[in-house]
């Protein structure tokens, strides 16, 4: 069995991002959003609380690790 990383790894896609949204408090946060949207995403997980406070943009939702595996189970 693999570790969750390993397969989070194994389907890992790189994109360059275009989108260019001015949405969070932290600017260098953005960069998270617009590869989410460009990339067609459902979800950023993270812990960054200036993510975590913007809940949703568009069609992605902004979790924390342990609300998306719960999710996920």
């Amino acid at each position: 069995m693999s570790l969750p990383l390993e397969l989070i790894v194994r389907k890992m896609k790189l994109i360059d991002a275009e989108t260019k949204v001015e949405i969070c408090r932290d600017p260098d946060d953005d960069k998270f959003i617009n590869c989410a949207i460009d990339a067609k995403c459902y979800y950023i997980v993270s812990g960054d609380k200036d993510l975590l406070d913007i809940k949703q943009y568009k069609d992605v939702q902004i979790l924390k690790v342990a609300d998306f595996l719960e999710m996920m189970e």
